[in-house]
This record gives structure tokens, C-alpha cells and sequence, in this order.
């Protein structure tokens, strides 16, 4: 079955290993939001915007539009797709920064995933993974308890399943995505694309 599968969460949770070790692990086709073409230059892109958090999100909504449509196009393919982070994170963030534009309308256009999860973490192991890899920018913003907690919320709303890895080491937090994916895709009606 050619799914769509959003891995979403705050920085440090493990999203991109896991997107990219299960889409090695099972053939699928890896994407991100950005997509590979604007990684490169997306910090250029953002700080260009200056201080305007409406514009970034525009940029962000872009992205998740744009990608979204080459996932449509592997899906008809037959090809099956695991992004790291998509639509969620793009308004949860956008919101928690004060933005009042009304992305859920401005995305609902985008193709959507078939399952969208999100991954947690307890605070103080994610906060280690952090401080392990380098904190950057953007990861200063989630320390902030109350950022951190309007985010959170947001993206439970807008996620259709939560995992919690806390304490799953690499090897397990597969297993657990497998089986999520796995038991998601069996109970849900196939719906053609």
C-alpha cells in the first residue's frame, strides 16, 4: 500500500534517525519539510525574512505544500512515503509564535498523510539529546517551558497518534513505530488516492 506517514515532535525526540533508519529499514522513500533542495539554504531563507513571523511561516507553508505534492506523485507511483515532520509542525510552531494567519486553511489543500505521529519523549532525556548533539537556535525556543508546553498541546490536536520513546533505545523506538504503522494501516480502511 503506497502510505504517507508524518513523523512530527519537538527537536531532540529522535524524528529524523527513525524516519531515516525506517525508511532504510523498509525501502520507503525519505523526505523532509524543508525538502532536500532548501535545507541547504533555509536559515539563509529565514533570517532574509527578517523579524516577520508571518512571513516564515508563509515559507514554511510553502515547503509543506511543495513536498506534499511529490509525495502524491510517489504515492500514485506506488512508492510509500515517511516524512519528517510536515503540516503539524508548521502551524503548532507558527501559532506558538504569534501568528494569526489561519494555516490549517491555508494547508488544507495539502495532500495528507495517511498517519501522522507524534513523537515524545520525557523532557530531561530529550533535553540531554540536546546538549549531546549541539543545541541550536531553534532548539533554545523549546527549553522554554511555557513554548514548549503551547507547542506540545497543539500538536497533539493535530497528530493522530502519539508515541512516548522515553527510555526505548534506537533499536526499540523501530520496533514501536513498526508496530504503530502496522496496526494504524490494518484498523484504518484503505482509502484509494
Amino acid at each position: 500500500m503506497p502510505f504517507f506517514i508524518v513523523f512530527e515532535g519537538l527537536d531532540g525526540v529522535g524524528k529524523s534517525t527513525l524516519a531515516r533508519r525506517l525508511a532504510e529499514s523498509e525501502e520507503y522513500q525519505l523526505m523532509t519539510t524543508p525538502g532536500a533542495e532548501l535545507l541547504p539554504i533555509r536559515a539563509e531563507i529565514v533570517n532574509g525574512l527578517g523579524s516577520s513571523q508571518t512571513a516564515k511561516a508563509l515559507f514554511y507553508a510553502a515547503t509543506v505544500q511543495a513536498e506534499g505534492e511529490k509525495v502524491r506523485a510517489f504515492n500514485k507511483n506506488g512508492r510509500a512515503v515517511i516524512m519528517d515532520r510536515y503540516r503539524a509542525s508548521t502551524i503548532a510552531y507558527a501559532q506558538q509564535r504569534g501568528v494569526t494567519l489561519d494555516l490549517t486553511s491555508i494547508l488544507c489543500q495539502a495532500y495528507q498523510p495517511h498517519l501522522s505521529i507524534l513523537l515524545t519523549l520525557d523532557e530531561d532525556e530529550r533535553q540531554q539529546r540536546l546538549h549531546t548533539r549541539g543545541t541550536t537556535a531553534e532548539d533554545i525556543e523549546t527549553l522554554n517551558p511555557d513554548f514548549r508546553t503551547g507547542v506540545l498541546t497543539r500538536l497533539q490536536s493535530l497528530c493522530d497518534i502519539e508515541l512516548d520513546l522515553t527510555e526505548a533505545n534506537e533499536e526499540e523506538a523501530v520496533s514501536l513505530l513498526k508496530q504503530c504503522i502496522n496496526n494504524h494501516l490494518l484498523l484504518e480502511p484503505y482509502k484509494p488516492l
